[in-house]
Parts: C-alpha cells; sequence; structure tokens
C-alpha cells in the first residue's frame, strides 16, 4: 500500500507543478499590480486624508476607512475580479487549440486528477492575490507612523478572495467551453458587469456576492474594522457554488474528443 501511495502523491506533485508552471506568469503579473496597489495606498494615504479633511472642515478620516475604501470597496475589487478570471483560462481545450492537448492526455494520469489539479493551483493564486494588498498595508503602515492589524488585513483578504471565487471558477469554466484567445475572457468579464448590475437589485440584495466580497455589513460601525461576526456560512456557500462549476468543467473535459 505505501508505494501505491507515494506514487500517487508523486503524481500529485507533478500534476501542481505543471498547473503552476502554466499559470505562474499570469499569477506574477497579477501580483506585481496588486502589491503595487497595497503598496501606493500606504504612501499616498497621509496626502489623500488630508485633501479630504481640508475639503470636510471639521470632519476626520479614520485610517481604517481610508484602506477600505482604497482596496476593498476600491480598486481592489475591480483589479481582483480581471485577475481572476484570467486564473481561471487555460486547460485542456487551450491545450488542444494550441496543439499540445495531445501530449498532456498521453500522461499516466486521468482528466480528473488534470482538471482538478489545474482548478486547486487557480484557486489557490486567487486567494493569495486577494491577500497581497492588505498585507502589504498591514506592513507598510509604520513607515508612515499609521497601524492596521495583520488580523484585519487576512479578513478583508478572505472576505475578497473566497466570497468571490466564483468569478474565478466561471473563468475557468468558460475556458471549457469557449474556443479563441478573447472569447472566455471577455464573456467572463462581461457575465461579471452583468451580475455587479443585477445584484443591485434591491430585491437580490441579499444574493449581492460583491457586499460579501467588500465586507461593508460585517464592518463596526464608527470603525471600519470587521467585528466578531465573520460570515462564515456564506463565504462555504460561495466556495460551493465555485466547486459545482468546477465539477461542471469537469464534466465536460471528460466527454470532449480531442
Amino acid at each position: 500500500m505505501a508505494p501505491v501511495v507515494s506514487r500517487s502523491s508523486a503524481i500529485a506533485r507533478v500534476l501542481l507543478h505543471k498547473a503552476w508552471l502554466e499559470t505562474r506568469a499570469r499569477f506574477t503579473a497579477s501580483a506585481i499590480v496588486l502589491a503595487l496597489l497595497g503598496a501606493s495606498t500606504v504612501f499616498r494615504a497621509i496626502p489623500t486624508i488630508e485633501g479630504w479633511e481640508a475639503l470636510h472642515a471639521g470632519e476626520t478620516m479614520p485610517y481604517p476607512l481610508y484602506v477600505w475604501l482604497s482596496l476593498s470597496h476600491g480598486y481592489l475589487m475591480f483589479f481582483w475580479l480581471i485577475c481572476a478570471v484570467i486564473l481561471g483560462l487555460g486547460g485542456l481545450v487551450r491545450e488542444q487549440a494550441l496543439g499540445t492537448a495531445g501530449f498532456t492526455l498521453s500522461l499516466p494520469v486521468s482528466r480528473s486528477a488534470l482538471v482538478g489539479s489545474r482548478a486547486l493551483v487557480g484557486a489557490a493564486e486567487a486567494l493569495v492575490l486577494a491577500l497581497i494588498p492588505g498585507l502589504l498595508v498591514a506592513l507598510l503602515s509604520p513607515l508612515i507612523g499609521r497601524e492596521y492589524a495583520l488580523s484585519q488585513a487576512l479578513g478583508f483578504g478572505v472576505l475578497m478572495g473566497c466570497g468571490g471565487m466564483g468569478f474565478y471558477a466561471l473563468g475557468f469554466l468558460l475556458s471549457h467551453l469557449l474556443r479563441g484567445e478573447y472569447a472566455a475572457p471577455g464573456v467572463g468579464l462581461a457575465v461579471t458587469a452583468a451580475v455587479y448590475v443585477v445584484a443591485k437589485v434591491p430585491e437580490l440584495s441579499p444574493w449581492d456576492p460583491f457586499t460579501l466580497m467588500t465586507g461593508s455589513e460585517y464592518m463596526v460601525e464608527g470603525r471600519y474594522l470587521l467585528g466578531a461576526t465573520f460570515p462564515t456560512l456564506s463565504l462555504l456557500g460561495c466556495l460551493a457554488i465555485s466547486a459545482m462549476l468546477a465539477t461542471v468543467s469537469h464534466a465536460i473535459v471528460r466527454r470532449h474528443e480531442f
């Protein structure tokens, strides 16, 4: 039994490494963009806050509010959604277009293993990307005489990454449905924009994933920090939907003629 387990572990490592090699350029480029966003959030904080307070005499802008408006409720969501959809691209259908699917399918592994490893690596990368800006804010804030708790950075990052994982899974699914260089990302981003608009309908607000991603309903009033209530069940629901979309992708690959 031990040799069988060892062989399975070795195959899993190889497949995960293969998935990493296929996505590392997109992940690295995305990480650089989001790291710059996190760093710029810190180093433009003082002039931005001072400018806002000058326009609103007698009012102050708390640093956590500034960070939230700049990241979770600001550019982070926009950039992260693009990165998440793009990370989902690739897979066997894309390899078929490039002429490399035959080699991949000749490997002594199942299609299930190929799709599963690719989905796991991409999901992990998407979550890491959601964490990067906030972590940099927590680490760099002392350089400007401010503080931002690491726990808050992790909390908001988890909300962004897990709450929006369905959009990564959407890109992953579309990459197995559509051919063409720009078809999957174009449709994925269009669907994401449509969901954003539709979710603003008052009757659908309880199902708005973007509200969950920003954490706006879970902040302590007046402090703009996450409180003791954390939407664990809602996040698990988002991950379940993502898993369902990945399962559909797996079913498509199983039936696809390469």
